[in-house]
């Protein structure tokens, strides 16, 4: 008895054609690669005279590829102030409502003489979800005061960007 295979003809040329050599399947990258980059940004300033968290304008979102991504988030604001040594500047970066770093404190920034600071700042967050997410800077002022700016735009210098960019991270 003789068996007989028979195996449908292809073109080898053809399917080699039609592979994606430009794209890495994601799940296929090494831990350490970056899976996707968002940035938000804002030029809008923001009076600080607020004694209690208040929302920059400034924030990004991302849904994250895998739950077991990090997520490296660097923030770079600019403001000023005026002269005032009782004045204390902090900004927090928050995930949607969860408090995760302060980029400046109390003590941190004291407004001397007045002038522009740069409280800028990157955190490495762990938040185990698929779901999209919000990244956003809070800022207020304590004590003082001195008129302080958070994302500063001025006369001299009227395009100051404060940006957020946001990395997720593969495990």
């Amino acid at each position: 008895m003789t068996i007989r295979a028979h195996k449908p003809e292809f073109n080898f040329r053809e399917k080699l054609k039609e592979l994606d050599y430009s794209h890495v399947p994601y799940e296929k990258m090494p831990a350490g690669s970056v899976i996707q980059v968002v940035e938000g940004f804002s030029i809008t300033q923001v009076e600080s005279s607020f004694s209690s968290d208040t929302s920059l304008g400034l924030s990004a979102s991302i849904s994250p590829k895998f739950s077991n991504s990090k997520i490296l988030v660097m923030v770079n604001l600019t403001g000023c102030g005026s002269r005032d040594t009782a004045t204390h500047w902090k900004s927090i970066l928050k995930r949607d409502s969860t408090n995760l770093a302060a980029f400046s404190s109390y003590t941190g920034w004291n407004i001397e003489s007045g002038g522009e600071f740069y409280p800028s700042g990157m955190y490495l967050d762990s938040p185990n979800t698929t779901s999209s997410i919000t990244y956003a800077m809070y800022g207020f002022r304590k004590g003082g005061t001195a008129n302080c700016y958070a994302i500063h735009n001025d006369s001299q210098n009227p395009r100051q960007r404060a940006t957020i960019v946001l990395m997720e991270i593969s495990q």
